[in-house]
């Protein structure tokens, strides 16, 4: 083989090996885990504060402190629905604000669709 049989080869295999590298960046790419928060702590605060209001009121009649036992019981039952639904929404993996030390863009904050899940 000449010298210049062996740059074709070397400039073959290196062309195959990139296009290779290509091919698997973007088959790759789209395998990622996708990751997503809630400040889950801020929205149970925000509801459990309505719900004091509303019980503690002093104009509240024994019926409106019976609904307002009823809307909390509500909010218990979808809460965790809200959540799981959420990650299947979006294809990603939902985690606490707080469990996440630093926020990137590639990080979605998903606490506003949590509040309107839960009717707030």
């Amino acid at each position: 083989m000449t010298a210049r049989d062996w740059m074709f080869v070397l400039l073959a295999n290196t062309l195959l090996t990139l296009g290779a590298i290509g091919v698997y960046h973007v088959l790759a790419s789209d395998r990622q885990t996708k990751l997503a928060v809630v400040d889950l702590a801020t929205v149970y605060r925000e509801k459990e504060q309505q719900f004091s209001k509303l019980i503690a009121d002093e104009n509240a009649t024994e019926a409106d402190r019976k609904k307002a036992v009823a809307a909390a019981q509500e909010f218990a039952k979808t809460l965790p629905a809200a959540l799981a639904t959420l990650s299947e929404e979006c294809g990603c993996v939902v985690l606490l604000g707080n469990a996440v030390a630093s926020r990137t863009a590639q990080v979605a904050d998903l606490t506003p669709l949590l509040r309107a899940k839960v009717g707030m």
